[in-house]
């Protein structure tokens, strides 16, 4: 996919993740010299659902830093405490909040939930911008993309 260009900014495509073998769930991810975007298209019978997340390229460390060095690590090895679900942090004026999801887009499958409280939806203008991505598909996919901004 070529780069894309809105409202007098133009979009870097980094990378198309397929969820499925039907094809009707797909995740682009784009960045600028501002954000990360992760845009999720659900293809539906009668309608397509289409929804992303905006994260400011400056709390990118900190969320990769939280995932393998909070959540993934055991609270001896210095990760974070056993009954701590999410944490947050403010980046460029935007708060983020990185929560543990074991129903992460997919029935049963651990991984995180990735909130911008500080941007509406751009479905439901009530609730923040949110993602959510397995376990798997961080290692697989986003860890790649994150490392790509160190």
């Amino acid at each position: 996919m070529p780069n894309i260009s809105l409202r007098n900014t133009t979009y870097r495509h980094l990378t198309d993740e397929q969820l499925d073998n039907a094809a009707n769930k797909l995740v682009q991810y784009f960045t600028d010299d501002k954000l990360l975007i992760i845009y999720r298209i659900s293809k539906g019978k009668n309608y397509d659902t289409e929804n992303q997340l905006e994260l400011p390229l400056t709390a990118l460390p900190w969320l990769k830093d939280t995932i393998i060095n909070g959540f993934w690590r055991q609270p001896s090895a210095g990760g974070l405490p056993k009954d701590q679900h999410s944490v947050s942090a403010t980046f460029s004026g935007e708060e983020i909040l990185l929560g543990r999801s074991m129903n992460a887009d997919d029935y049963a499958k651990p991984g995180f939930k990735i909130v911008n409280k500080s941007r509406t939806s751009h479905i439901m203008a009530s609730r923040p911008q949110q993602f959510q991505i397995t376990d798997e598909r961080v290692e697989q996919v986003l860890l790649p993309i994150l490392a790509q901004f160190n």
